[in-house]
């Protein structure tokens, strides 16, 4: 489904978090190119949002690991964090509005992004909430606006996603308004371990036996 032009809006850009070392993965492994149903993560994770973004896509990494890809950019601090991914990403945006999502979300909604687009309105951050206050910080809609408050917070060394909240208008996705667009929540789902990756590869199944 692609979202309807608002000509009062630039077109949105999506930033993907492409930069952690994949520790948990174990030892040489870069899980953004992992194989997921013949695909590696990354592509997964771009599919899902080119309805959205067409080829305004940004990836947040050590561009001598993403040569293949059109636009790479370097984290802006040595401290490696999502909140300096962020930051680095909206840096380098012409898009006042970009979506920010991690390499390792094979599962995103693309009628749940469209819906948090939908609700960008005056907001600086557009933010899913659920479970006992549970935020996603990397599957989220971020102004430019974010970056001020997010650079004085990072010369500080406060490297909290959470901190810059009260600096911004933010709006919250409820888990019912999720729900509605992704049931299983599903979209909030990340590969971190080995153990991950086998029940990606499940739904993955699931889903394909299902659509047969």
């Amino acid at each position: 489904m692609i979202v309807e032009e608002n000509k009062e809006m630039p077109p949105l850009t999506a930033i993907i978090l492409a930069g952690g070392r994949s520790n948990r993965m174990g030892a040489g492994k870069d899980k953004a190119k992992l194989n997921l149903g013949g695909k590696c993560l990354i592509d997964i994770v771009i599919s899902r949002l080119q309805p959205l973004v067409g080829d305004n896509l940004i990836i947040v990494g050590p561009p001598e690991k993403y040569p293949a890809y059109k636009q790479v950019v370097p984290d802006l601090f040595s401290k490696g964090s999502p909140l300096v991914g962020i930051y680095s990403g909206l840096k380098a945006s012409f898009s006042l509005y970009n979506i920010v999502v991690g390499c390792d979300m094979p599962f995103l909604e693309v009628k749940l992004l469209q819906y948090m687009i939908e609700n960008i309105n005056s907001n600086d951050l557009v933010i899913p909430r659920y479970g006992a206050g549970y935020l996603e910080p990397l599957c989220a809609i971020y102004g430019k606006r974010c970056l001020e408050i997010m650079e004085r917070n990072l010369v500080k060394n406060i490297f909290s996603v959470r901190a810059i909240f009260p600096y911004l208008k933010v709006r919250f996705i409820e888990e019912e308004e999720i729900k509605k667009y992704d049931p299983g929540l599903y979209s909030f789902f990340n590969i971190n371990y080995k153990q991950d990756m086998i029940r990606a590869e499940k739904i993955m199944d699931s889903r394909r036996e299902s659509s047969e």
